[in-house]
């Protein structure tokens, strides 16, 4: 028996190595000086004007950073963490498709001033806080929020090769993992109140770990991520349809929450050689693209994060149907999420967003649109 194991083991190890040599030959970010397909230029131009509609109608001349809305009036008008990831992502995702100096200037731009967040005053290590500026150790402060501005720091090492942003990305990481993680039950915080565990930010927490492991080797950033998902994938923390809850407190599953985590466990399958994390990834795969479908219409600053990571995801393993998902969606969007001033500021069937997900004339509304197409100009279509 003994032997009859450890011939199944290296049976799956060889699977989980073609796998990964299949990767390297799925599409992969564009190269310096590659020549782009014509779908990528046609995204990556999508994406510029996205960002310039930004910059001209939401930057805060006075104060130096972006408005959350547009004629924003309130006596703290700056754009929050959760308001300004999605133009962080598109500027990212720019540089990294086109690596021009100027886009790479931009990215660096960006992620200078987005060190603003930084909060030296949290306890026990510093952390983002949501507005920028916060210094205070009793600032309310959001874990995913971390998780997500921590990828963004991620792409924008990516962008620039600056390790200034990877140690930026890895400050979110220390952050989360020293005042996010619960000790007596596991899981990750919603925020610094503790009302319950997120979903969120489970789900960018983790991805942030698995991230920062594959650009450093770090064993704190495995440590993290292993220790993340073993959590969730033993503690009960899942939906009935086996995809992961939207937190403790509520069994629904949300799409921007499984992306990331399909994401991690099939990157760190291939970084470590595990199998049952690739065949996990797989099965939530196709769990998460039948139960949402492939046209989404939740709201744009959600389901672009999905649509983010499962274009990865393609990119990853070859699934020509993942880039199918995004440039479906990204279609509608151009089509129907233009208002009449020429801003992505409707759902992407052209619909009022409910104010429930989004104000009037928000920042992050048409800068979640904007990073789709930002990422589909990273990665070229199948063949």
């Amino acid at each position: 028996m003994r032997h009859l194991a450890a011939g199944l083991s290296t049976l799956l190890l060889a699977l989980v190595l073609a796998a990964a040599a299949h990767a390297s030959r799925s599409p992969s970010p564009q190269s310096p000086g590659a020549a782009f397909t014509s779908a990528q230029q046609s995204y990556l131009t999508l994406a510029k004007s996205g960002v310039a509609q930004a910059e001209r109608r939401w930057r805060d001349g006075r104060r130096g950073w972006y408005d959350a809305r547009l004629g924003d009036r309130e006596r703290y008008p700056l754009a929050t963490i959760w308001d300004i990831v999605p133009l962080f992502e598109s500027i990212d995702a720019i540089a990294i498709a086109q690596p021009s100096a100027a886009n790479r200037r931009a990215a660096s731009r960006f992620a200078s001033g987005a060190e603003r967040y930084l909060n030296r005053g949290l306890r026990p290590v510093p952390g983002y806080s949501p507005y920028p500026g916060d210094r205070e150790a009793n600032t309310e402060t959001w874990f995913d929020d971390n998780g997500w501005w921590g990828l963004a720091f991620v792409n924008a090492y990516r962008a620039t090769g600056m390790r200034r942003y990877l140690l930026d990305a890895e400050r979110a990481l220390r952050y989360i993992a020293a005042a996010g993680w619960d000790p007596n039950g596991g899981g990750i915080w919603w925020n610094t109140h503790h009302p319950y565990k997120a979903g969120e930010a489970l789900a960018s927490g983790t991805l942030l770990a698995t991230l920062i492991f594959q650009q450093t080797h770090s064993s704190f950033a495995l440590g993290q991520a292993r220790k993340l998902l073993t959590w969730a994938n033993s503690s009960g923390f899942s939906a009935a349809d086996r995809l992961y809850a939207a937190s403790n407190v509520s069994p629904t599953p949300i799409d921007y929450i499984e992306g990331p985590l399909i994401y991690a466990q099939a990157t760190l399958c291939r970084l470590t050689a595990t199998p049952s994390e690739c065949q996990r990834a797989e099965t939530l795969k196709s769990t998460a693209l039948s139960r949402f479908g492939y046209l989404l219409d939740f709201s744009p600053q959600y389901d672009a994060i999905y649509l983010q990571w499962m274009l990865a995801l393609y990119a990853l393993d070859g699934d020509r149907s993942l880039y199918a998902l995004v440039a479906d969606n990204a279609r509608d969007a151009q089509t129907h999420a233009v208002n009449g001033e020429g801003l992505y500021l409707r759902s992407w069937n052209g619909e009022t967003l409910p104010t429930g997900y989004a104000l009037p004339g928000m920042l992050q509304t048409q800068a979640a649109t904007t990073s789709v197409f930002a990422w589909l100009a990273v990665y070229p279509p199948p063949a």
